[in-house]
């Protein structure tokens, strides 16, 4: 009321004339809204070329509740054609692309050792869908290996960047919450705890609308505690309805998991795109011929074990952990994680060939398992011969036994379970595999075993 006074008396005080010339004015305009979107119904192709840089710290493991950091750099490039398609749900599961990848890159270097990453030309093409999690991606072309999907898990991935836009129109100065789902995209966290995110438009000039985001998820990844901080700014084109730029940088602080190192790191993501004047490979027939789903068996995995000339095959919930292929002691390990927890893992490791048509005698396998078992060896449970269509040979052993934790307030044993797997192939070559669980979560593992040693084919070793 006060405030409300002293405008009105200020009023009265103006010259009669400036007065009259602000009351014939008429009322102030309405300040201009915009509609920010990219439609899905816009097949347009766009050129998108992504850099992404990374600086910090890995921390691992070394034992005796002690941790370890060493230096992490790393550089990845990105070049690809992308065009939208179909929903196929709601909010994430809306944004669906496909691409043609020309250009996949990722160079990383941890304590002075380097090595480097490329997409494949066998996965160029990409399926790429929302996930609350995510973006989901998968080549219709050639199964993808966990190294390449890795790789393709885009930082400032356009799908999750077209997920941060406004909801309905907005005005210079405006501020919106970003929908939970999308803000866990953006983060790829699996598990979120706490989100919160923030998108503000902070100018227009002409065509071009720049737009500030800020916020931060807490949750799990990979079974591990994560934060993930984002700041940064979109480019948007009114005329063209297209994000054209983001910048965005990226804090991530997680802790060490059981299947990856502890990351204390910046990620910086710069993503330039415009409309491709070629649509390349991504014509209407090939956006028509792919379906809503993935289809069966195009999510899994393959492992190429070039030194052994080995390859095998699993489903996304089984992580490389460690692949020693050269050297005396050649082991390939890997975990399975479910919903954040672990449920199994897997060794596996090439033996010594034999004559063809035969394969290592059963007594000697089992002699073996039980001297590599040790204390921990209590029985044998069962043994069988898997039967094949193909030639080869797969013999299975279960064993149970135990094994001894130790901890701050003493020792305890945990009962454990351990399959065992001899894979032969009609001309002697050989493999070995054993999966470790706990008898509590062996139902949970289901016949992810016997599926993996099933997919066993042996190669020219390169």
């Amino acid at each position: 009321m006060a405030q409300s006074a002293i405008r009105l008396w200020s009023m009265l005080r103006m010259p009669a004339g400036l007065l009259a010339v602000l009351l014939s004015s008429g009322p102030l305009s309405a300040a201009e809204s915009y509609v920010l979107e990219e439609p899905a119904t816009d097949t347009r192709v766009r050129l998108v070329q992504t850099e992404v840089n990374t600086q910090g710290k890995v921390k691992v493991s070394v034992g005796g509740n002690r941790t370890a950091s060493h230096d992490l750099d790393a550089a990845a490039a990105f070049r690809f054609l992308e065009r939208r398609l179909p929903p196929a749900g709601r909010d994430a599961e809306a944004l669906r692309a496909v691409r043609q990848f020309e250009q996949g890159t990722m160079q990383t270097t941890v304590a002075d050792n380097s090595s480097g990453t490329q997409l494949p030309a066998a996965n160029s093409l990409v399926v790429s869908s929302g996930r609350r999690e995510g973006v989901l991606n998968y080549c219709p072309q050639a199964t993808l290996t966990r190294d390449s999907l890795d790789l393709l898990e885009l930082p400032g991935d356009t799908l999750a960047l077209a997920a941060l836009l406004p909801p309905s129109p907005v005005e210079v100065g405006d501020t919106w919450a970003v929908a939970d789902w999308a803000a866990q995209m953006l983060a790829t966290i699996e598990a979120v705890e706490s989100s919160e995110m923030n998108g503000t438009l902070t100018s227009v000039t002409g065509n071009i609308a720049k737009i500030t985001v800020q916020g931060k998820v807490v949750g799990q990844r990979q079974g591990a505690n994560s934060t993930v901080s984002v700041t940064g700014q979109l480019t948007y084109d009114l005329n063209q309805k297209l994000i054209t730029q983001s910048n965005l940088e990226y804090r991530i602080e997680s802790g060490i998991g059981t299947i990856s190192p502890g990351i204390d790191a910046t990620v910086t993501a710069t993503v330039d795109r415009s409309l491709s004047p070629s649509p390349g490979q991504l014509t209407d027939a090939l956006a028509d011929s792919i379906p809503l789903e993935p289809p069966a068996g195009a999510l899994n995995l393959v492992f190429v074990a070039a030194p052994w000339g080995v390859t095998l095959r699993h489903d996304r919930k089984w992580y490389v952990f460690q692949a020693l292929l050269h050297g005396t002691n050649k082991v390939l390990i890997l975990r399975r994680m479910e919903r954040g927890s672990l449920i199994a893992q897997c060794n596996c490791s090439p033996v010594p060939t034999v004559k063809p048509g035969q394969q290592t005698p059963a007594d000697q396998f089992e002699a073996d398992i039980q001297r590599s078992l040790g204390d921990r060896f209590s029985e044998i449970r069962a043994r069988e011969r898997v039967p094949t269509d193909d030639g080869r040979m797969i013999t299975r052993v279960i064993v149970a036994g135990s094994v001894e934790l130790k901890g701050d307030k003493g020792t305890v044993d945990i009962p454990m379970m351990w399959v065992y797997y001899l894979v032969t192939d009609p001309n002697g070559r050989q493999m070995s595999f054993v999966f470790s669980v706990e008898p509590n979560l062996f139902e949970q593992l289901g016949d992810q075993d016997i599926a993996m040693v099933r997919s066993v084919r042996f190669i020219q070793p390169q």
